[in-house]
């Protein structure tokens, strides 16, 4: 609920700006392996 009366939102379009950039998104990460951020196990 937005609001006590009817209103409709403004919607925008889905559209896809930024992508395909993998490398540059993992780059900075100490370990990565095949695009994805490597971590330390934390559930036994």
């Amino acid at each position: 609920m937005t609001s006590v009366v009817p209103i409709k939102m403004k919607m925008r379009d889905d559209i896809v700006t930024d992508g395909e950039m993998a490398d540059k998104v993992t780059g900075s990460a100490p370990v990565s392996d095949d695009h994805f951020f490597v971590v330390p196990k934390v559930v036994e």
